[in-house]
């Protein structure tokens, strides 16, 4: 289980809404000055991620919890949203280059439109596949919670 310390930010019932910093491993790269990814994902990227989930804990607003996602919902979700798609296209691009230049087409630009249908297809169909499991398999659930940390008026 992948732990994470979040903030409560919104109680509604007994569901909860949390935002977590968003940690980069470039402010521990050695090159980063020198980097400029660095550069961009500090001026582009979001600070923090938003997380919507239900739990039966009495929790507060400013609360600090332990937010927890299952490993191996993140591993195989990443399977599902690289490497299908990647082996889709290489498929469709090996099966439109045969059927291409056996009717003249030699050139491989042409074998980049179906196989690109094909990748960006097969990416909404596991995105569409992904968001009907995460309800239950990908779900982030709260472990634990810290001290009552905001500050009462």
């Amino acid at each position: 289980m992948i732990r994470e310390t979040a903030t409560v930010v919104a109680v509604n019932g007994d569901t909860v809404t949390v935002e977590a910093a968003i940690k980069s491993t470039c402010n521990a790269c050695q090159a980063q000055s020198d980097c400029g990814t660095g550069v961009i994902s500090r001026a582009l990227a979001p600070k923090t991620q938003q997380l919507t989930l239900r739990t039966p804990m009495p929790v507060r607003v400013g609360q600090e919890v332990t937010v927890g996602i299952p490993e191996a919902g993140i591993l195989s979700a990443s399977a599902w949203l690289y490497l299908l798609p990647l082996i889709a296209f290489i498929g469709a691009y090996s099966v439109s280059i045969s059927l291409l230049s056996s009717n003249g087409f030699t050139h491989e630009l042409w074998a980049m439109l179906p196989s690109g249908l094909v990748t960006f297809f097969t990416y909404k169909l596991i995105a569409y596949k992904l968001r009907r499991v995460e309800l239950t398999k990908y779900q982030p659930v709260l472990l634990g919670q810290q001290e009552y940390s905001a500050v009462e008026h």
